[in-house]
């Protein structure tokens, strides 16, 4: 699996965000891996690609897979998709400045296409040697 710098999100991502039409709260525990990708200069700083894969699981028993594209520099950005177990996609953002983030799931497809929720995420542990991470989320469904 390959991924890109530091979660998302995330993921966001943050990840986040799966599961039925129910309005309550869930959490969210992503495995991670990231790869950095160009960078570039830009007149708040230097900017630098990033792509983020893994596996996650909610508090719901819903478990998939997490991919995220997005840039770090003083914050990380992504744009994420969640594909659970029945092949469902959970879109979602995440956004972060240290190793606290906030991420909005905003629909998706199948039983995901109308259902939001805002997550507040936690890297909970990092390698950055083997660029590899473990993130948290506690989300509620709007």
């Amino acid at each position: 699996m390959k991924m890109k710098n530091m979660f998302v999100a995330i993921i966001l991502l943050s990840i986040l965000t799966i599961t039925s039409a129910f309005a309550e709260d869930f959490t969210l525990t992503q495995s991670i891996k990231w790869t950095m990708g160009s960078e570039i200069e830009t007149s708040s700083g230097k900017l630098r690609g990033v792509s983020v894969e893994g596996a996650y699981i909610d508090s719901r028993g819903h478990k998939g897979t997490i991919t995220c594209i997005g840039s770090v520099g003083e914050n990380f950005k992504a744009d994420c998709h969640l594909k659970d177990e029945d092949g469902d996609f959970v879109y979602a953002d995440a956004l972060r400045k240290g190793v606290d983030g906030v991420s909005k799931m905003s629909g998706g497809t199948g039983k995901y296409k109308n259902i939001t929720a805002d997550c507040v995420y936690k890297i909970a542990s990092t390698n950055k040697e083997a660029s590899l991470g473990l993130v948290t989320s506690k989300c509620t469904t709007n």
